[in-house]
């Protein structure tokens, strides 16, 4: 099980990734162009809410039951909070996705509950804009944390 849990987490980010890119794309473009909030909009929205859910899903599962990394941290904390790869996977990664998807959550919530479209595009952009940055920032690829991690798994 933890095998297919790593390959669906490690596979399922390029999925949030890439509609990620879509809703900025999106949203972006109907924020300045002043469009109209249609239904495709929100499809690709939800579709990226969903993702973004599903890997947090996966993500704790991983976290909590499966991983034998974080079964090593749990053994000792405080020797894990020395080592800057463990206090990555044990701290920096899961607060850093769990900040990502609420705020990619409040984006969705906040753009529904707007009273224009432009509002809509405009909060759903700054919200995912925000929790994508996050997002990257605590994906292993080495960017501000020792971890790397393959591309493909």
């Amino acid at each position: 099980m933890y095998t297919f849990l790593l390959h669906f987490h490690s596979i399922n980010r390029w999925l949030v990734l890439v509609m990620a890119l879509l809703v900025l794309f999106q949203s972006f473009a109907g924020w300045q162009n002043r469009r109209a909030y249609t239904k495709g909009n929100n499809i690709v929205h939800a579709i990226f809410i969903g993702l973004v859910h599903l890997q947090f899903l996966t993500g704790i599962l991983l976290y909590f039951v499966f991983s034998p990394v974080t079964q090593q941290i749990f053994n000792d904390f405080g020797a894990a909070m020395k080592n800057s790869s463990l206090r990555f996977w044990a701290v920096e990664h899961t607060l850093g996705m769990f900040i990502g998807t609420v705020l990619a959550q409040i984006g969705r919530t906040a753009s529904k509950k707007a009273t224009s479209d432009v509002l809509k595009h405009k909060r759903a952009f700054i919200y995912t804009l925000i929790a994508v940055i996050i997002i990257i920032l605590s994906i292993p690829f080495g960017i501000i944390n020792p971890e790397t991690r393959p591309l493909w798994r």
